[in-house]
């Protein structure tokens, strides 16, 4: 369920897709930009579609982007089954597809580990450790409170400090909200570096893979 976009795409030849609805300020976003490095071709990681203003964004950097449209994957329905934590991790890893030799410099969650329950953000975890490195940042939005509701609702990048936002055409799955303190402790790889409450009540974090030895 992956596709891969490397230098600089035609974006005329993606998939249409309906009129971005608004757009969001991200703060924290912009000091993952300025990190990124110049002297090499990195490899990043999106959870969602390939939207066209994120591989504009994109094909400004030397970099090769893999995007993995997971909100469409059976793996949301099969976490409900009485699967576990290994069986799911391993279709996770089938999902992905990726070749072995591949380290992420950068991971784009977005809200998707809100749609998956506790058991399955720890397969998710197992599955997505292999693909790090010392040093891979990621940046994923989740809440303060679990009565925060998430919008079914899918993003993009147009500027680095600025995302957008637009409706998700599929019917929204089931949300399994994780606080900073539950998500910290289900996603073990990654250690949270910064958080930023969102006027809606959500929250933007940006994490950094730990050290294999940890």
């Amino acid at each position: 369920m992956s596709s891969v976009i490397s230098g600089s795409p035609d974006v005329n030849n993606l998939s249409a897709t309906s009129q971005v609805s608004r757009t969001q300020q991200s703060l924290l976003f912009p000091t993952l930009v300025k990190k990124f490095r110049t002297d090499r071709r990195l490899s990043i990681l999106e959870i969602g579609q390939a939207l066209p203003e994120t591989v504009r964004f994109f094909s400004d950097f030397k970099c090769r982007v893999h995007f993995a449209a997971m909100f469409t994957d059976p793996i949301l329905q099969t976490m409900s089954g009485e699967y576990s934590e290994a069986e799911i991790a391993d279709q996770i890893t089938r999902s992905f597809d990726f070749p072995e030799d591949t380290r992420f410099d950068l991971c784009l969650f977005w809200d998707f580990l809100n749609y998956l329950n506790d058991k399955t953000v720890i397969a998710f975890n197992t599955a997505i450790k292999p693909y790090l490195q010392n040093g891979t940042r990621a940046h994923a939005i989740t809440v303060r409170t679990l009565d925060t509701s998430f919008a079914n609702q899918q993003y993009g990048i147009e500027e680095a400090h600025l995302f957008s936002i637009r409706p998700r055409a599929a019917v929204q799955a089931r949300t399994f909200p994780h606080t900073q303190a539950i998500l910290v402790n289900l996603l073990s790889s990654f250690e949270i570096d910064q958080g930023m409450l969102l006027p809606d009540g959500r929250l933007e974090l940006l994490m950094t893979a730990r050290s294999p030895a940890e």
